[in-house]
């Protein structure tokens, strides 16, 4: 039996910031500070420096936090024989589910809205995907799988 990738998805989050962006808005800030604080000494205010040079540090910090969480993926395989979905977090540690896909059951509301969510049922095993993707995003990926495993189910014979 010819087992053929039916449907091959990456799903990623959304990094507003590139690396050229996060240079210029740490630069800004630095010089801002850098300012700011120049003129709080001026006046007498000097520990207000301090504190603006900590407001650079967890700045910062938060930056590379959100970039961090970037590097999060969800991969979904469609196969004749199994749906695989793999995920990737961010420190590397891999986690894979498998599900045959006759029995898969994809579940979404649309009308949530922001709370929405993907939902894979199968055989009373489930895993949700794409908790970091707008709803539209979702709807379009819950659409799109929910084609391609209904393609898959009119070519795969009944499994026993």
């Amino acid at each position: 039996m010819n087992d053929e990738l039916l449907f091959n998805a990456v799903l990623r989050p959304n990094l507003s910031l590139t690396k050229n962006g996060f240079i210029v808005v740490i630069g800004l800030m630095s010089i801002l500070c850098v300012f700011g604080g120049g003129m709080f000494m001026l006046v007498g205010a000097w520990p207000v420096t301090g504190f603006l040079g900590l407001e650079l540090v967890l700045l910062y910090v938060a930056f590379q936090l959100i970039r961090r969480s970037g590097f999060l993926t969800e991969t979904v395989q469609l196969r004749r024989s199994s749906l695989t979905v793999s995920r990737c977090s961010p420190d590397g540690r891999r986690t894979a589910w498998h599900f045959q896909p006759y029995w898969l059951k994809v579940e979404f509301d649309p009308e949530a809205g922001h709370t929405s969510r993907i939902i894979l049922t199968s055989k009373g095993n489930h895993v949700s995907l794409g908790s970091f993707l707008s709803p539209s995003e979702r709807a379009q990926f819950a659409n799109a799988l929910t084609t391609a495993l209904r393609r898959c189910a009119s070519i795969t014979p009944l499994p026993n």
